[in-house]
């Protein structure tokens, strides 16, 4: 089995660490009984990181010393696409994308020694985010007014690794939704919903990311407003995947009421607060009538508990490849890839010395 016991340590891992971990360079200086001036100069590369330390900083931390040597990976270029609340602290932000870094590149590597497919989808990529999730659900085998039954399987059907509730630790926090890291050097890219979320938000959050990892794999900075086009193409694209224009076109009227948007979130899973907003970016209801529908929502108590249940989605990509590429051996696949246990073991459900046998891939359609 590969191991990267023997790899050079590589300081910048300890940010890594502390980031996963959410503690300041003082915090960490003190858990291991050094300066902080010594763990800034070894985080900076001006002093090697030395195995000693990166030893008593794996107990501490529960990590495996893998960790800390690393290599680079293609994976940790690219900027960041948090669906997050203008309230979201810039500490959990940092613990979310180090989280999030350890997931791709478990995925990336898993992928490729496996031989799953790279995303591969050029072709079908239009100017028109409404073309473009024609074009894909034509792929996956949709006729036009389908519904897309699982979303996950989808995106993992295209190549794209899917985790849910990336973080272990996050609960229901309301204010991540989802995140991925679009680049031009990432044809196994991951998407990930960042907390736990009711299945209706979960799949649109799903393919809003994809609509990231298709379009935006050339950003050069990270845009922070939820207005920005790259977000607002999103969405339009996540809606169309889940709910064709033509469908909302025949479906949804200005004098539609509540009730008769949970008939369609209850046939294609889309929130009704999802389809009220592509409602009116598709020009069917008026500004007027989208603002009266979302206070009723509001007043109805909707918008954290709506009527009628969506089936819950969970990934299996990243379980079977991790799998096939290095066993279904905790410890081993810890070693291999440097990633710390617990997340492994939150990502794929491998226990030490499990062999159960994989799951097979559950097909689309019905």
């Amino acid at each position: 089995m590969d191991s990267l016991a023997h790899e050079e340590l590589r300081g910048e891992r300890l940010l890594a660490l502390r980031n996963l971990e959410s503690v300041t360079q003082a915090e960490l200086a003190r858990t291991l009984g050094v300066g902080q001036a010594f763990i800034s100069r070894i985080e900076s590369g001006a002093k090697p990181l030395p195995r000693d330390l990166a030893i008593a900083a794996a107990s501490e931390f529960e990590v495996p010393i893998e960790f800390f040597s690393v290599p680079p990976n293609v994976t940790d270029a690219g900027n960041p696409t948090f669906r997050k609340s203008s309230t979201a602290a810039v500490k959990e932000e940092r613990k979310i994308l180090a989280v999030f870094d350890e997931a791709a590149r478990l995925f990336y590597q898993s992928s490729e020694k496996s031989g799953y497919r790279e995303l591969n989808i050029t072709e079908a990529v239009d100017e028109d985010a409404e073309e473009t999730a024609s074009n894909i659900r034509s792929i996956l085998g949709l006729d036009s007014e389908d519904p897309l039954l699982n979303a996950t399987r989808a995106a993992e059907r295209l190549g794209v690794g899917v985790v849910h509730n990336l973080v272990p630790d996050a609960g229901d926090d309301g204010k991540h939704h989802g995140i991925s890291k679009p680049s031009v050097q990432v044809n196994r890219p991951l998407i990930a919903t960042v907390s736990k979320q009711p299945p209706e938000v979960s799949r649109m959050t799903m393919m809003h990311e994809l609509g990231h990892v298709i379009y935006d794999r050339d950003v050069s900075t990270p845009w922070r407003s939820t207005k920005s086009p790259e977000e607002e193409r999103a969405f339009r694209f996540a809606g169309a995947m889940l709910i064709p224009a033509n469908v909302m076109k025949k479906r949804v009227t200005e004098s539609l009421t509540l009730h008769g948007y949970l008939a369609i979130k209850a046939d294609y899973g889309v929130s009704v607060g999802a389809l009220v907003k592509r409602a009116e970016s598709l020009g069917i209801i008026s500004k007027s009538r989208a603002r009266s529908l979302y206070i009723q929502i509001s007043s109805q108590g909707w918008r954290y508990n709506e009527p009628v249940p969506v089936a819950a989605e969970r990934s299996l990509l990243i379980q079977q490849a991790t799998a096939r590429a290095f066993g279904e051996n905790l410890e081993g696949v810890a070693q291999s890839t440097g990633v710390p246990h617990r997340l492994v073991e939150h990502w794929t459900g491998f226990k030490r010395d499990l062999r159960a046998p994989m799951a097979d891939v559950i097909p689309l359609r019905r």
